[in-house]
Order: structure tokens, then C-alpha cells, then sequence
């Protein structure tokens, strides 16, 4: 049962991941303020098998270094829950090995926004070489009748150049790094 539940929430995922090769923010169809949703996602393809890359990835401090856990192992565990910045938290739900760690992130209110969704790199070996991808999506309840300055921000380019930068061109730069020495 465990597993039909994780292949579907694997698809699900997979095909969240092919419709979002760039940013997107999608109004919530509810009349109840602007809240909406907000979806990325960021891929690299390491030259070396799952079984090379997989060890770099589920050390993800050594690569993203906001995910360092409490513990002396830069190795992340199911259950971990680690601080990102401010009142944000992520906890590692599920870590499926050599195919995908699955990531809550927790709830939280920011400045009358309250937020919370799910996050997760996945791995997948192609003819010796593996694909590590990064989806996020997170929901953003805005219930104030004034605009939200927030979601304007994330509606810029600035913002959008922000997160490749920071997902595509630093994090997975140094994950594809230590996975290929």
C-alpha cells in the first residue's frame, strides 16, 4: 500500500516537474484574498551512475548549505527538521534511496503571508550519466485585501534570476562538482 502511495505521489510530482522547467505562480481559485501557488524547478546531469551521485546528494550541506542538520553527519536523516532562515523550517519526510528525498516545508506566517509545500530531488541514471532534479512548490495564502508585496516579488525577473542562481548555477553546480572528482 506504502509503495502505490509513493508511485503516485512520484507521478504526480514527475509530471508537476515537466510542466515547470521555469517559475510559475497560479492563482488559487477561491475568492478568499490573492493566494496562489508558486512552482520551480532546476535539473543537472552528472557524468557519473546513480551509485556515485546518490552518496552526494543525501550529504546535502556539502552542497546546499542551509539543509546542514543537528548532527555531526553532514548526511541528512527522515525526520530531520532544518532551520532555513527566519521562521522557515523544512523537515525531510521520505528518502528513498538512489531515487528521491521528499521535503515538507513546514508552515509558516511571514509578514501576513502564510505558506507552506513540499519539495524534492530526485535522481535518475540514463546510459551511465544521472539527471538531479529540484522541484519546490509551495501554496501562498494571502487573505488581506491589500495587495501583496511578496507576490510581486516573486512575479519579477530579479526574483526569478535569484532562484536559478542560487538552484541551477551555485547549489547543483557544486553537487554535479563533487559528484564528477
Amino acid at each position: 500500500m506504502k509503495k502505490k502511495i509513493l508511485l503516485k505521489i512520484t507521478i504526480l510530482l514527475g509530471l508537476c516537474v515537466s510542466f515547470s522547467s521555469v517559475a510559475q505562480i497560479n492563482n488559487l481559485e477561491t475568492n478568499l484574498g490573492g493566494s496562489y501557488y508558486y512552482v520551480d524547478h532546476f535539473e543537472t546531469v552528472i557524468d557519473k551512475p546513480v551509485d556515485e551521485v546518490w552518496p552526494h546528494v543525501v550529504e546535502m550541506s556539502k552542497w546546499m548549505p542551509w539543509m546542514a542538520a543537528d548532527s555531526e553527519s553532514n548526511k541528512i536523516s527522515e525526520g530531520d527538521r532544518i532551520h532555513l532562515y527566519g521562521g522557515f523550517y523544512i523537515e525531510v519526510v521520505k528518502i528513498i534511496p538512489k531515487k528521491m528525498i521528499v521535503l515538507a516545508n513546514l508552515p509558516n506566517v511571514d509578514r501576513g503571508e502564510q505558506s507552506q509545500g513540499i519539495a524534492m530531488v530526485s535522481v535518475a541514471e540514463a546510459n551511465g550519466k544521472t539527471l538531479v532534479s529540484i522541484f519546490m512548490s509551495r501554496i501562498y495564502n494571502w487573505f488581506d485585501s491589500k495587495e501583496n508585496p511578496q507576490r510581486a516579488t516573486r512575479e519579477s525577473s530579479e526574483f526569478s534570476d535569484q532562484r536559478k542562481a542560487t538552484f541551477k548555477d551555485n547549489f547543483l553546480v557544486k553537487l554535479k562538482q563533487l559528484a564528477e572528482t
